[in-house]
C-alpha cells in the first residue's frame, strides 16, 4: 500500500467547513445554537444532504431524523455499508468543530474516495446523526441510540425542555414521530461498521505534540439526579436544631463525594446542575436537586461510584433528619472500540507520516453507542488549549487536513477489504 492513495481536496474541505459554520452561528458572536429539533439543526441536515447529492451520493433519512448518503463504488448494494461521519447539533453557545468537523471530513473523504475510481468491496455511507449532545431534552445520543436499539422509550416519552415543550412535539416539527423511533433499529443490518473523526476536546494531543489519536475506548456515562427532601420554613425564626435545609445537605454531598472522586483513579464526576425550592434567601429551602455526570471506561467503577454517591447523599440527609432519593436519567455503557480498525488507523497514520497515539475518549460519542453493536473506531485531532463546548473551540487547518486524510485512508482500507471485517 502506498502512503497516499487519496487526494483530499483541501479547498473543498475548508470551504465546506466554512459553509456549515454559518448555520446556527450566534449573531452576537457567542458560538453556535444548533440545538436538536430546532430549525438550525434541520437546516444543517438539509445542507448535508444537498452537499452529498452534489457529490453523486444518494441520500435518505430515518425515523430519528438521522441523515445518510450512500455510494456503492462498484460494490454490491446489498452488502452492508461502512458509515463515516458524526453529528450536526451543538450544545448551547457551543463551537464550530464538535461534530461538525466529522461530518465535513466525511464529505471531503467521500469525495476523494468517489473520485479515486477504485472499486470498493462494500458501499460507503456518509452519516450525520441527530441529537447527539442532548442538553435540550436530556436525550443525548438519541440518533445513534435509535439505530443501536438502545433507547429508553419511557424516558423519551416524558422528555421536555426548559420551556415545557415535549420531545414528541419538537420531533413533529422535523416530520418525525417519537413512537416510530424503535423502527430505526431495523436499518442496522445495512451497516457494516462506523468510523468517526472528532476533535479531541481535551489537551492531551496538543500537549504531547501528537498530530492524531487512535481512540481505544469511549467512556461510560451515567447522569443521576439526587433529590433532598427537607422542610421549607422561615430563615430567621426556625430554631437551628429544627432546620431541614435541603440545600445544605446537597452542598455537603457535593463536597464529600467530590473528595472521594478526587482520590479515585479512572473516574470523573461533575455536579453540574442545582435546583433549589423555593430559592429565596430568607427561606430555608425545602427541596434541592443536584444533577451529576459521572464518567469512566470501567463499568464496575461506575457502579461503585453510583453507590458511593447514594451513600453520601443519604448520610448527609439523615444527619439533618430528612430523606434523599436518586434517579438515573442517562446511562451509556463504556465501549471498547474495534481493535483491528485501531491497528489499521495506526498503520495508515504511519504511512502518512502522521504521529499517532492511543487514548481513551472521556467524552461520549455516537461511536461509543454504535461500537456496542457494530465494529466502530474513532480518530482524534488536537483541540487548541483543550477547549470544547465553548465558542473558543478551535483546531487549526493542518489538524483538519490531517484528520480528514487519515479518515479517508482508514475508511478506504476497510472499504477495499474483501470478506469479513
Amino acid at each position: 500500500m502506498s502512503s497516499l492513495r487519496l487526494g483530499i481536496d483541501q479547498a473543498y474541505l475548508k470551504d465546506t467547513f466554512d459553509q456549515l459554520a454559518e448555520i446556527g452561528r450566534d449573531p452576537d458572536g457567542r458560538g453556535y445554537q444548533r440545538l436538536a429539533w430546532t430549525e438550525a439543526e434541520r437546516e444543517a441536515h438539509r445542507w448535508f444532504r444537498s452537499k452529498a447529492v452534489q457529490l453523486g451520493f444518494s441520500t435518505w433519512t430515518d425515523h430519528a431524523g438521522n441523515s445518510f448518503a450512500d455510494f456503492t463504488g462498484g460494490a454490491d448494494p446489498s452488502i452492508p455499508a461502512l458509515a463515516i461521519g458524526s453529528h450536526l447539533d451543538t450544545v448551547p453557545y457551543g463551537g464550530a468543530f464538535d461534530g461538525g468537523l466529522g461530518v465535513v471530513a466525511a464529505l471531503a473523504a467521500g469525495k476523494a474516495i468517489r473520485e479515486s475510481g477504485l472499486t470498493l468491496a462494500r458501499p460507503l455511507r456518509l452519516a450525520a446523526f441527530t441529537d447527539e449532545e442532548g442538553p435540550r431534552f436530556g436525550t443525548g445520543l438519541l440518533g445513534s441510540k435509535a439505530l443501536a436499539g438502545a433507547l429508553d422509550m419511557d424516558l423519551i416519552r416524558n422528555a421536555r425542555d426548559s420551556t415545557n415543550i415535549s420531545l414528541n412535539s419538537a420531533m413533529a416539527t422535523s416530520a418525525c414521530d417519537l413512537e416510530s423511533l424503535p423502527l430505526v433499529q431495523q436499518s442496522l443490518k445495512r451497516f457494516a461498521g462506523y468510523l468517526e473523526l472528532h476533535i479531541e476536546q481535551g489537551p492531551r494531543l496538543e500537549r504531547s505534540n501528537t498530530r492524531t489519536g487512535a481512540v481505544t475506548a469511549v467512556t461510560g456515562i451515567r447522569q443521576i439526579s439526587v433529590y433532598f427532601h427537607g422542610k421549607t420554613n422561615h430563615a430567621g425564626t426556625t430554631p437551628k436544631p429544627e432546620r431541614k435545609n435541603a440545600l445544605r445537605a446537597a452542598s455537603e454531598t457535593i463536597v464529600r463525594f467530590s473528595d472521594w472522586v478526587d482520590q479515585t483513579d479512572n473516574l470523573v464526576a461533575n455536579p453540574g446542575k442545582i435546583l433549589v425550592h423555593p430559592n429565596a434567601a430568607n427561606v430555608v429551602p425545602g427541596e434541592a436537586q443536584i444533577d451529576w455526570d459521572m464518567r469512566s471506561p470501567d463499568s464496575a467503577l461506575l457502579d461503585q461510584a453510583y453507590a458511593k454517591l447514594a451513600e453520601y447523599a443519604e448520610n448527609a440527609a439523615a444527619s439533618m433528619s430528612m430523606q434523599a432519593t436518586h434517579q438515573l436519567f442517562h446511562d451509556v455503557p463504556p465501549c471498547p472500540l474495534f481493535s483491528p480498525w485501531i491497528q489499521i488507523t495506526e498503520q495508515c497514520a504511519h504511512e502518512l507520516d502522521l504521529s499517532i497515539t492511543r487514548l481513551v475518549s472521556w467524552a461520549g460519542h455516537d461511536a461509543g453507542v454504535l461500537g456496542l453493536v457494530i465494529p466502530s473506531a474513532m480518530i482524534f485531532v488536537p483541540s487548541r488549549d483543550g477547549i470544547s463546548h465553548a465558542p473558543e473551540e478551535f483546531s487549526d487547518d493542518a489538524a483538519l487536513v490531517d484528520g480528514t486524510q487519515l479518515l479517508g485512508e482508514t475508511a478506504l482500507s476497510i472499504l477495499l477489504k474483501e470478506g469479513p471485517l
